[in-house]
């Protein structure tokens, strides 16, 4: 009884989770915690902050202790009277040590610069990511909703259709038409079933998208939400270069650009700082104990006796180190002119993406004047040709031409109005940096 409640319990599990409708902003978060992708660059995010904080460690001194334990025989220097000696003896040597670099040519500060500017720059990375990603769900989303829209006028036509059929059936079984006028109806009965079938694998194929992009299994069980989509406002006026110039504030690939900019200056500098000496500044306190010792001295008494203590400045000047410096420094300076050139491509791209999309809002705006007009004329026509069809005025054949003009029309202002509307708010995504139906 127990195993057939769990299962009951299960299978309730799962019709809650078919029947899971998810609106816009479901499939954005849902993306944003899922997405493989995005947890890469999470962790690249992760990485950058440990190398920023090894950076700041690394402007901390050294501390380090030492040992060696050595067992010498046959002739060798007694390390406690400093004389020689031929015997077995066990030696013990433990030391301290500390040292400072307190100057490199300010190579630890511009490295920790650099790796403050990567973390900043991949935090702007991540936020590309997300944008790209919105911006494909979006797309898939509205993808849906225009297939879904599109399937059930199909279904519509196809059962009126098939109402016609049978109507137009009894007619000719009872003699007061023409069997012609039933074959043609057949064949616009099959013409539909066919436009019926492609409506519907376009839906499972938009649905399947989607799903990849959320990376959801059984993708033939996504529902959207239902919205009632109206037409945007549009203003047609050019003001891209107004929005350019917001976009270029706001926009995280630009930012990220320029951080990189900034890395590959750090860069050059680190590079130059090999031309710099290098002061570093140093203590050492050691002592041995061995058990040969003269006199009779305990482990801590020897120690203490046998103690040593140094502080070192150390002074290393560059002179000739096979032109690796000067290397270094031509490099570091190709990459700021590389990276530069990287910015402004970047910010080149941005405005040509914007020249484009602003142009595609007013070719899509344009195409759905045009397509609404052809519908408007196309229900008029499909009108007139019904009353004569009615009247016997019109074949079966005319009726059914007038009919399939109608839904193409009608077909290509949903396709227009749903490209009208992905248009405008991939346009204003640029300066808003939100997606919203």
């Amino acid at each position: 009884m127990r195993t057939l409640s769990f299962f009951i319990f299960i299978l309730s599990l799962s019709n809650l989770q078919a029947q899971q409708i998810w609106s816009l902003n479901d499939c954005v978060d849902y993306a944003l915690q899922n997405n493989l992708s995005l947890k890469q660059n999470e962790l690249n995010i992760e990485l950058k902050k440990t190398q920023q904080m090894q950076s700041k460690m690394q402007m901390l001194p050294t501390l380090n202790t030492n040992g060696s334990f050595n067992k010498n025989e046959g002739r060798y220097i007694n390390p406690v009277t400093n004389e020689f000696v031929e015997e077995i003896s066990h030696s013990l040597n433990l030391s301290i040590s500390s040292n400072i670099t307190l100057f490199s040519g300010f190579k630890n500060i511009n490295q920790l610069k650099k790796d403050a500017n990567e973390y900043l720059k991949s935090t702007y990375d991540l936020e590309t990511a997300k944008n790209n990603l919105i911006t494909s769900i979006a797309l898939s989303y509205l993808q849906i909703l225009f297939n879904d829209e599109l399937y059930q006028t199909a279904s519509k036509q196809y059962d009126l259709t098939v109402n016609q059929e049978n109507r137009i059936a009894t007619l000719v079984d009872a003699g007061s038409l023409a069997k012609g006028e039933l074959l043609n109806i057949q064949s616009q009965l099959a013409l539909e079933e066919q436009r019926l079938t492609q409506a519907e694998n376009q839906l499972n194929l938009s649905k399947l998208q989607l799903s990849q992009l959320l990376e959801l299994e059984n993708h033939q069980n996504i529902e959207v939400l239902k919205l009632d989509l109206k037409v945007p406002d549009f203003n047609l006026k050019d003001h891209v270069q107004r929005d350019y110039e917001k976009a270029l504030n706001i926009q995280s690939s630009i930012k990220s650009a320029d951080l990189l900019v900034n890395s590959a200056i750090y860069d050059l500098k680190i590079a130059k700082s090999r031309y710099a000496p290098n002061l570093t500044l140093g203590y050492r306190i050691s002592s041995i104990h061995s058990d040969n010792a003269i006199g009779d001295f305990s482990f801590e008494e020897q120690l203490r006796n046998n103690k040593q203590t140094g502080t070192f400045l150390s002074l290393s000047i560059p002179i000739f180190n096979q032109w690796t410096a000067h290397t270094a420094v031509n490099q570091g300076e190709i990459q700021v002119k590389n990276s530069r050139i990287i910015a402004q491509q970047a910010k080149n791209e941005l405005r040509k993406n914007m020249e484009q999309a602003h142009s595609d809002q007013v070719a899509a705006y344009k195409r759905h004047r045009a397509a609404q007009k052809s519908v408007e004329a196309s229900k008029e026509s499909f009108a007139y040709t019904s009353e004569r069809y009615e009247l016997g005025m019109v074949n079966s054949y005319e009726f059914n031409e007038s009919k399939n003009k109608l839904i193409q029309s009608e077909s290509d202002e949903l396709q227009a109005k749903y490209d009208l509307i992905f248009k405008v708010k991939l346009y204003e995504f640029y300066t808003r940096q939100t997606f919203e139906l």
